[in-house]
C-alpha cells in the first residue's frame, strides 16, 4: 500500500524543486552550482524524513500488534499468555501465572 508523503517531507521536496529551478535559471556556473547542492541536500533531508515517518508507522504497528505482558496480581512475576479471542471490535487477552495459578483478562480496542 502506498502512503501519502508527511507535511516535513512534502515541504522538503518543494524546496529541492525550487533549488532545481533556480540552477535551471542561473547565470553563471557558481551559482548553479551552488542550487544544485542545494536540491541534493533536500532530497537528502526528504528521504531522511521519508526513512523516519516509516520507522515510526512501523514501531506503532508493531506496539498495536503485539500483545502487553502481564504482572500477577497475587505474585507480580510475568504472567503466560493463554488465549486471544476477536469479540465486538477488540482483542481479549487471557493471562495465567504458571508460579501461582491467577488468572487475568485485558482488552485491547481495534
Amino acid at each position: 500500500m502506498l502512503e501519502r508523503p508527511g507535511p516535513r517531507v512534502v515541504v522538503f521536496l518543494e524546496r529541492a524543486i525550487l533549488a532545481r529551478e533556480r540552477a535551471q535559471r542561473a547565470r553563471d556556473a557558481e551559482t548553479h552550482e551552488f542550487h544544485e547542492r542545494m536540491e541534493a541536500s533536500w532530497l537528502r533531508m526528504a528521504a531522511s524524513a521519508a526513512f523516519i515517518e516509516r520507522v515510526e508507522r512501523f514501531l506503532r504497528a508493531r506496539d498495536e500488534a503485539v500483545p502487553a505482558t502481564d504482572r500477577c496480581p497475587e505474585c507480580a512475576r510475568l504472567m503466560m499468555l493463554r488465549t486471544i479471542e476477536t469479540r465486538d471490535e477488540a482483542h481479549v487477552y487471557s493471562f495465567r501465572c504458571t508460579f501461582c495459578g491467577a488468572s487475568e483478562t485485558r482488552v485491547a480496542r481495534l
